[in-house]
């Protein structure tokens, strides 16, 4: 071996040394995963009713869960694409039959359901020669296996009906049936409109201001009027209710718990609370919003939905039990989402594979 070789072997040799003496670096501590949030199908003995998302080839939208005809099947009622109001029933096969019962001919078609297990109503909005769009209640009585009969009309006295897409724009309570329209003038009157099952004259209250319906017998004031607070009052009694919040709070309400929105630009906090102010929580933060305008459905469930670059075109399903004061997982990469007084529905696939998912949540209050 010449000098130069045991040069640079004896070189080398001295950069190991160093390289083993020469103090470590400080390594960052590890970072812990971030705890999974727990799954309702995991957490309760429940699953959902899958429904296909097509009828003869075309896609379908739920709007109200109903009762089936015997304990082993499924109803709902539907609207299609042309806005049409579709029952839906599934037996437990899962073979899926159907039946139009009103076909406005035009949209928006059917924009709001009420059931009683005697009878269905619907309110059905099509635009005039003038383009103003004209509303009228119908019903259908139901035979003793649920399933409806003929379509009545009840009254074309609506007014301009008041939708939320809640499942109280209209409902049978105190033997009427119930819904919101608003006046027509210059001063913002909400009127509370009502017509016995069997017809007749239809009674309209006014109420000065914008509201919504909650479950009967209250209403809670809606849009601005919401801004830094909200009212609720009972339609049979006059009473009311103020619910307090910060200047910078959208505050919505039903008739038990209220909803609390602060938005920033780096998302928002949800919050609910009750209308007396007690058992505030939050249930939100960042870019989830709730899945109904209805507030805690059952009194105890806030279904929320997030979409974000993590979940591409999915949307993050969850369910905060305002009981257990914890949110749990319902679907990581859902469609679109929706939900009436006691259910939960999402979907799955697209095209010819789209599936309806249909949670009771009084399943999981048991």
């Amino acid at each position: 071996m010449d000098t130069g070789q045991r040069l640079t072997l004896a070189g080398t040799a001295v950069l190991a040394l160093a390289w083993l003496a020469w103090p470590s670096p400080d390594r960052p501590e590890s970072i812990a995963a971030p705890e999974a949030v727990p799954t309702v199908w995991e957490t309760w003995d429940a699953e959902p009713v899958d429904w296909p998302g097509h009828l003869d080839g075309a896609p379908w939208t739920p709007l109200a869960v109903l009762d089936g005809p015997n304990a082993d099947a499924h109803a709902l009622l539907a609207t299609d694409e042309a806005g049409s109001l579709v029952y839906l029933e599934q037996d437990a096969d899962g073979a899926l039959s159907s039946t139009v019962i009103a076909e406005p001919g035009g949209v928006p078609g059917v924009v709001a359901t009420a059931a009683t297990d005697e009878r269905l109503a619907w309110i059905q909005s099509v635009p005039d020669e003038q383009g103003r769009v004209e509303s009228e209640l119908w019903t259908a009585e139901r035979d003793a296996d649920g399933r409806p009969g003929e379509a009545v009309l009840l009254t074309a006295d609506t007014g301009d009906v008041i939708t939320a897409g809640s499942a109280y724009d209209l409902q049978f309570a105190a033997e009427r049936l119930h819904w919101l329209a608003t006046a027509r003038g210059e001063t913002l009157i909400t009127e509370r409109r009502s017509i016995g099952w069997d017809g007749g004259d239809v009674d309209v209250v006014g109420h000065r201001g914008a509201w919504q319906s909650a479950a009967w017998p209250w209403l809670a004031s809606a849009g601005s009027d919401s801004l830094g607070g909200a009212q609720l009052v009972r339609t049979d009694t006059g009473a009311g209710v103020k619910v307090f919040s910060g200047a910078d709070e959208l505050t919505l309400c039903s008739a038990t718990w209220c909803r609390l929105v602060v938005t920033s630009p780096d998302g928002s906090r949800i919050d609910l609370v009750r209308p007396d102010g007690s058992e505030r929580v939050t249930v939100a933060e960042g870019f989830a919003s709730a899945v109904s305008p209805d507030v805690g459905l059952i009194d105890r469930f806030e279904p929320l939905a997030e979409t974000t670059a993590t979940t591409g075109d999915g949307t993050t399903v969850t369910l905060f039990d305002l009981e257990a004061d914890s949110a749990y997982l319902v679907a990581s990469s859902a469609g679109d989402t929706g939900a009436d007084a006691r259910h939960l529905w999402w979907s799955s696939g697209t095209g010819e594979l789209l599936v309806w998912h249909v949670l009771d949540l009084t399943d999981l209050a048991e």
